[in-house]
């Protein structure tokens, strides 16, 4: 995937996002289906995660979850 730019005006400023897609025609379609979208609240933070992070940490998560009692006894 690639990330395409896409601006506008607002208010009189001018404002850009970013879109990740396959192709520019990919993000172009992706923008039109924006008309579509919800809203879904405030972002409040971002936490980087590197690849070696995630590799880390799935096996600790994948014991976690195996010493989780089943409900289903």
């Amino acid at each position: 995937m690639k990330t395409y730019l896409f601006s506008y005006n607002h208010q009189g400023a001018e404002c850009v996002f970013e879109i990740r897609a396959d192709s520019s025609d990919d993000a172009r379609k992706r923008v039109a289906r924006l008309q579509h979208a919800t809203f879904d609240g405030e972002l409040v933070a971002k936490i980087p995660v590197s690849r070696g992070m995630t590799a880390l940490l799935s096996p600790l998560l994948r014991f976690l979850i195996s010493i989780i009692p089943s409900k289903s006894k």
